[in-house]
């Protein structure tokens, strides 16, 4: 692996976005913004004159990289490693696993261990039966013939080969493959000497050093409830990762639900509206955070202690806790 297993953003109004030009003791700044695995992406990258940077370069390798893990991760991709797998689920073919896959995999199984069976990288046939994108109705005949599909116990290994046995198996890397990708991004500048950048994957962010005027990236939590920013948190060499519950909801006999799913039931979860962690690394924050909106409200903040990193829950009646909670004077 190459790394350790909608955010709102305040730059600064002096800093000029792609600014090369001939050097002088300003430090220069190149800002983009594109899409990348599944969602809307924001780089930024600070360099001194002293660096001698080329900060075109830096982004359009981090672009090709970002691209790369898309290609291999994303179930949308026909020829990706995750495609490949699940179009063979039923059949005698076992799929050839390359190292870095494995260990996102391991990752997949040490969370499916620690979290109870509650995140379970085989739970897309649920998705499909309640159909988020549609109405999201389902019915209980629907439900537990998903249900026989899903199970991470049920994955068959033969050395660094796996396979699904049953035809309508999938396995979903999405709830680790983005914050993934953060993490691979930094790695790669970190070693073409980039000491100023910041990475935003639709939700997760990771950073090198400071931001504008040389202070901590100012990063926003999204509101789960309205548009804008809950609260400010400070980053420096710091990811921050938000799991929620609150994207994709549907009303089902009279009753609102998120669209995240218990995969040992079939039904919605009922737990946190949104909780957002903060780590060194963006795959562990975003493990952390995922896991703890798969658990109910007491749960996931057990959860969450336990896991001993700084967090912030917004329960279903939108009250906040947490250790960033606690830090925060007043919204920002």
């Amino acid at each position: 692996m190459r790394g350790k297993p909608h955010l709102h953003w305040w730059t600064s109004g002096a800093a000029r976005s792609g600014s090369f030009g001939v050097l002088t003791d300003r430090p220069q700044r190149l800002e983009e913004n594109f899409r990348s695995m599944g969602g809307p992406a924001r780089l930024v990258i600070i360099g001194t004159p002293e660096q001698k940077l080329d900060l075109g370069s830096v982004a359009h390798q981090v672009r090709t990289l970002l691209e790369a893990l898309e290609a291999r991760y994303s179930r949308y991709r026909a020829e990706s490693i995750v495609s490949v797998i699940n179009q063979r689920a039923g059949s005698s073919v076992f799929t050839e696993v390359d190292p870095e896959t494995r260990a996102l995999l391991a990752l997949a199984g040490q969370l499916w261990d620690a979290s109870g069976g509650l995140f379970d990288i085989t739970s897309g046939p649920l998705r499909r039966a309640w159909d988020f994108r549609a109405d999201g109705n389902a019915d209980t005949a629907q439900i537990d013939s998903a249900l026989a599909l899903v199970g991470w116990e049920q994955i068959e290994w033969r050395a660094s080969s796996l396979h699904l046995p049953n035809p309508g198996m999938e396995i979903d890397l999405g709830g680790l493959a983005k914050e993934y990708a953060a993490d691979s991004a930094i790695s790669l500048m970190r070693n073409l000497k980039v000491t100023s950048a910041m990475i935003e994957l639709a939700g997760d962010v990771a950073t090198i050093g400071n931001g504008d005027n040389a202070l901590p990236w100012r990063v926003g939590i999204q509101d789960p409830d309205i548009a804008g920013s809950l609260c400010t948190v400070q980053l420096s060499n710091a990811a921050i990762a938000t799991s929620g519950n609150y994207a994709r909801r549907v009303d089902f006999e009279g009753k609102q639900y998120g669209h995240l799913l218990n995969p040992k039931t079939g039904w919605p979860v009922e737990g946190p509206t949104s909780v957002s962690v903060l780590d060194s690394h963006c795959l562990t924050a975003g493990a952390v955070a995922t896991v703890a909106c798969l658990h109910a409200e007491k749960d996931a903040r057990a959860w969450l202690e336990h896991a001993a990193l700084p967090w912030l829950m917004v329960s279903s009646t939108g009250k906040r806790s947490g250790s960033i909670a606690d830090q925060i004077a007043a919204p920002a």
